[in-house]
């Protein structure tokens, strides 16, 4: 009799926690996560593969672009890549002019030869000066005769 009272107790407590569990609102899946706090004056994230934008701040304001000298010798060596005339795998001198570049740097060293690809990544990624006067120095002889090309 204690057992079957027993059985009947968990049944009726299994009901009711179905029950309970049934009728909560299901809002898991509407809850929006909070924007990340990002460190930059404005900031745009896409989605690659249809363009929508998944969060963004400030995406509608013009800014100047911060380093428009690196986004330029990144351009002249990408078309420098594309005519040919330059390869990924060229070993590029680093001149004392290049190793001693103020301010950001991608920290090559004088004397030795990096891969072109090397300093196009220490150009874009760590907006490297000495992998910039590096390039132009390779490219056009000169700081000077790369910025004519500019």
């Amino acid at each position: 009799m204690i057992r079957k009272f027993a059985f009947r107790s968990m049944m009726f407590r299994l009901f009711l926690l179905s029950i309970c569990i049934t009728s909560l609102p299901v809002q898991a899946a509407k809850i929006t996560p909070a924007p990340p706090q990002v460190a930059a004056r404005a900031y745009i994230v896409m989605d690659a593969d249809t363009g929508k934008v998944i969060m963004a701040s400030r995406e509608g304001e013009r800014f100047p672009p911060a380093s428009l000298t690196k986004m330029m010798t990144s351009y002249i060596l990408e078309g420098e890549l594309t005519k040919g005339n330059v390869s990924k795998n060229d070993l590029v001198p680093v001149s004392v002019k290049a190793w001693r570049a103020p301010g950001s740097r991608m920290f090559i060293k004088e004397g030795t030869q990096v891969l072109l690809s090397d300093l196009l990544k220490g150009i874009i990624i760590q907006s490297g000066n000495d992998a910039s006067v590096a390039v132009a120095e390779y490219i056009a002889g000169s700081e000077a005769a790369f910025a004519d090309m500019m």
